[in-house]
């Protein structure tokens, strides 16, 4: 029999909490939990890899788990939630409690934010006939204001088309804000999630490409718009190809036209403006409105700003417009060089500003003015502006905050200075609109004021880092504003304090990880890339902020395997923190620790371990015996001395950690409880299965008490506790406790999330344990189509899911199967780790072990005799690894009669 051995090599991974510490102090940085780590197992007899996920959870400090692949997990040091930034909009399902009926009684799901009817709406008949023609054709359209001119009315004209798409009962309207890729993926994934074809959890771009694949195949008519493109690469690669959906693209981009065919549309025309007016002011003077009109250009948002007042007056239509000539722009206004406003539309929303007023009177709606104009302009929630109100960022509110709120937004949707969405549930600002009113308070000064009240209203939407997941609608909200915010904060024009821009920035970086924590990583790396450029232009090189950015780049491009620009980055952030900050500062303590959790990883044990340990020799000079950094340190140290085999030094430095963690900070902190979850991990690993079990349950029942039974700690411990019993052969509790907590992963955190694709692996390994192939080899191939998909080919993980499948083909007789799958898999890791990483050795190992059942003695004999003499110079004489080659060489030369 050939010696079988099981083993991964998790990694100690630090994280920088974008939290600032005061003016000058710096950055709090904090060490994160364990990340998802590739499986290395020498087996023969049992499925190459880990087959349940080890994890633990440490305030400020990373949980280094013993055996299985490692779902991360991160909290700062000093407790608070993790704080990051991206930028994405709000989305709003509306759920069939909010449909759209038609008179037929047919119900169309409606996803995303269709601006509802403005008052006296001009139907502008002809244009929306051209429009659902073209839409018709199979093509997508693109609305476009040929000119570039906004306030045309081209999204008013796609909103028409989309009412009554719903009113007719179509099976899915849907309305995505892609003014940004950030912004177009949300919209996607609201799609997903209404259509059941994604989770919160998931890529957002994964899902993306599953909603256009969705779209493709539909019988029925759907329709989805593309709101303010512009840019068409945004939206080009989700169009479908195939199927009845119609595409609506709005835009004031000649470049967009290349996506479809062209509608154009353009200002109203006379007659449209004659009634228009008419209409709205109650007014029967054609001669005063065909004036206004030309002088106005004909331009549908200026109209309604002067009809709004003419009507709130009444005034005629010749005084109108003498007010209106009266009107000193460059007085008023401060634009910003190069955008000029359309002849008479800045003037007329001046004009309804001025009609408005100032003064107590209106103080709340002039707050809620400013606000909107600074955030999105794809909507923000009626309820983050409620809270604005109770936080005393728009004036104060008596009586029914709610009820004021509302009222103040009705007050200024009569004038078309704000829309409101069709479910009510969201409140836009026209672009435009926006622009002016952020002009007007350039000019007196108050933009940097107005900036601060909307950083704060920003922050407090946050969302508590236990609740990311399933909270994603508050996240997404979030992560749109605060880039909202930072775009307006940046700009040039902007003047903003430098306390503005650190605020908007730290909020931008919390955005990025909360999209890191979702998993959804194809926007957070280009969120942290973004953030990273715009610390270095802001603050410097050599800002700790800066370096905070860099860390937290680099730990992003580990979670996703991209190990060689991980380790890279964090060298170059060590060095950047020893000459700023100095050897022996706390943040350059944790940088360290950091890149010995990267060298970890990557499987370069002799340069992590001396790494470890002179930082556990540091912190405890620096900071002292029982500080948690130290604590953390001696936990992180530990882990790595097992994942080189040196259980002799891991098990009892575990031991003495947590005695440490319970004297100082208590029994039930969730520091204490990951320490005494990886200390039931080495306890397993050394094979003390009786110690092990009975820690792994108490630990699963004081993760249940403390955090909860949904909170992805608990569900990573039940995981361990099945991988425990699976060990001790308990297969008749490990399989429905793996079921379970699989069953858990996906309604928490999504059917995509690393650590639910990790959950299914496991389960797959124990279907394999219990004999049950016919579950076990499709249950391991959908998780590697999936990994493929959501990680990517290269990702560790993917690799280990090939190596995996290999030898389930392998035990099932299927050699066919396992050989080239073997084969493949040596050849990707030695491209993607290099030669010498444990996982390759252990590949080189399960290659020639399937050589040998081939009875290909002749490959197998002498790549099991290269891998011996690899293992020894790499790993060293007693590590598993080496041990397990080298009776399995054994072994094989007896095959074929060799000594």
């Amino acid at each position: 029999m050939h010696c079988a051995f099981s083993q991964s090599f998790g990694a100690e991974q630090g994280y920088l909490v974008g939290m600032r510490m005061g003016r000058g102090v710096g950055w709090v940085l904090a060490s994160v939990g364990p990340v998802v780590s590739v499986a290395a197992g020498v087996a023969t007899n049992r499925v190459e890899g880990p087959w349940w996920a080890q994890a633990g959870w440490f305030g400020g400090a990373v949980v280094l788990g013993w055996l299985g692949q490692w779902m991360a997990r991160r909290t700062p040091q000093n407790g608070k939630p993790v704080r990051g930034s991206a930028q994405i909009p709000a989305v709003t399902v509306v759920t069939s409690s909010d449909a759209v009926e038609s008179g037929a009684g047919s119900v169309a799901r409606v996803v995303g934010e269709i601006p509802r009817e403005p008052t006296a709406f001009q139907s502008r008949a002809e244009l929306v006939a051209s429009l659902r023609d073209a839409a018709g054709s199979g093509r997508a359209v693109v609305v476009c204001a040929l000119t570039g001119r906004r306030g045309v009315g081209k999204t008013q004209v796609a909103a028409a088309y989309a009412r009554w798409c719903a009113e007719q009962g179509w099976p899915l309207v849907a309305w995505v804000n892609a003014e940004t890729s950030d912004q177009a993926l949300a919209g996607l994934e609201a799609i997903g999630a209404a259509v059941g074809v994604g989770e919160a959890g998931e890529d957002s771009s994964v899902v993306a490409g599953r909603v256009r694949d969705w779209l493709s195949g539909q019988a029925d008519r759907c329709l989805v718009v593309f709101d303010n493109v512009a840019d068409p690469d945004v939206v080009a690669p989700w169009l479908p190809a195939i199927g009845r959906t119609q595409v609506v693209i709005s835009s004031n981009h000649r470049s967009v036209l290349a996506l479809g065919v062209a509608v154009p549309v353009e200002v109203f025309t006379n007659a449209e403006a004659l009634a228009f007016l008419a209409e709205r002011t109650g007014r029967d003077d054609e001669l005063g409105a065909r004036g206004l009109a030309d002088e106005m250009g004909h331009l549908p948002l200026a109209l309604a700003q002067a009809a709004w007042v003419i009507g709130q007056e009444g005034v005629s239509y010749g005084d109108y417009l003498r007010r209106l000539r009266r009107v000193a722009v460059a007085e008023e206004l401060r634009p910003v060089r190069g955008e000029g406003y359309p002849h008479g539309a800045a003037e007329a929303v001046l004009l309804s500003l001025a009609r408005i007023g100032r003064g107590r009177a209106v103080r709340l709606e002039r707050g809620l003015l400013d606000l909107l104009a600074v955030l999105s302009p794809g909507g923000v929630p009626r309820g983050w502006l409620h809270e604005a109100a109770r936080l005393g960022l728009v004036g104060k509110v008596s009586g029914d905050v709610g009820r004021g709120v509302d009222a103040a937004i009705g007050r200024l949707a009569e004038p078309s200075l704000v829309t409101v969405s069709v479910d009510g549930s969201t409140v836009t600002m026209h672009r435009f609109v926006q622009r002016v009113v952020r002009d007007a308070a350039r000019a007196k000064e108050d933009l940097g004021a107005i900036l601060v009240s909307a950083g704060q209203l920003v922050e407090h939407g946050s969302v508590d880092s236990a609740r990311i997941s399933l909270d994603r609608p508050q996240m997404e909200t979030f992560v749109q504003q605060s880039a909202a915010l930072w775009l307006n904060v940046s700009h040039p024009a902007s003047d903003s304090p430098q306390v503005v821009i650190d605020k908007a920035l730290s909020l931008q970086n919390q955005a990025g990880q909360y999209l890191e924590a979702v998993g959804d990583l194809s926007r957070a790396i280009p969120l942290f890339e973004q953030t990273l450029t715009d610390f270095r232009r802001v603050l410097g090189e050599d800002h700790p902020e800066t370096l905070a950015s860099r860390n937290n780049l680099a730990y992003t491009y580990k979670l996703a395997g991209q190990l060689d620009k991980a380790v890279l980055l964090y060298e170059q952030t060590l060095t950047g923190f020893r000459r700023v900050l100095g050897e022996d500062h706390p943040s350059t303590l944790t940088s360290r620790s950091n890149l010995a959790g990267a060298y970890e990883s990557a499987g370069q044990l002799d340069k992590a371990v001396p790494l470890y340990e002179q930082t556990l020799t540091d912190r405890r000079r620096v900071l002292g015996e029982d500080h948690p950094d130290t604590l953390t340190s001696r936990n992180n140290l530990a882990y790595t001395y097992m994942s080189a085999g040196q259980l002799d030094k891991a098990v009892p430095l575990y031991e003495q950690t947590l005695t440490d963690f319970r004297r100082v900070l208590g029994e039930d902190h969730p520091s204490t409880l990951g320490s005494r979850n990886n200390l039931a991990g080495a306890y397993e690993s050394a094979g003390q299965l009786d110690k092990a079990v009975p820690l792994f349950e108490q630990t699963l029942t004081d993760f249940r008490r403390v955090l909860g039974e949904d909170h992805p700690d608990t569900l990573t411990s039940r995981n361990n506790l099945a991988g425990a019993y699976m060990s001790a052969g308990q297969l008749d509790k490990a399989v429905p406790l793996f079921e379970q907590t699989l069953t858990d992963f996906r309604r928490v955190l999504g059917e995509d999330h690393p650590d639910t694709l990790t959950s299914r692996n496991n389960l797959a390994g124990a279907y394999k344990s219990a004999g049950q192939l016919d579950k076990a080899v499709p249950l391991f191939e959908q998780t590697l189509t999936d990994r493929r998909r959501v990680l990517g080919e290269d990702h560790p993980d993917t690799l280990t899911s090939h190596s995996n499948l290999a030898y389930t083909y392998k035990s099932a007789g299927q050699l066919d199967k396992a050989v080239p799958l073997y084969e493949q898999t040596l050849t990707d890791r030695r491209r993607v780790l290099g030669e010498d990483h444990p996982d390759t050795l252990t590949s080189r190992n399960n290659l020639a072990s399937a050589y040998k059942s081939a009875g290909q003695l002749d490959k197998a004999v002498p790549l099991y005799e290269q891998t011996l003499s690899d293992c020894l110079r790499v790993l060293g004489t007693d590590h598993p690894i080496t041990t397990a080659v080298r009776g399995n060489l054994v072994k094989a030369r007896d095959s074929v009669g060799q000594d």
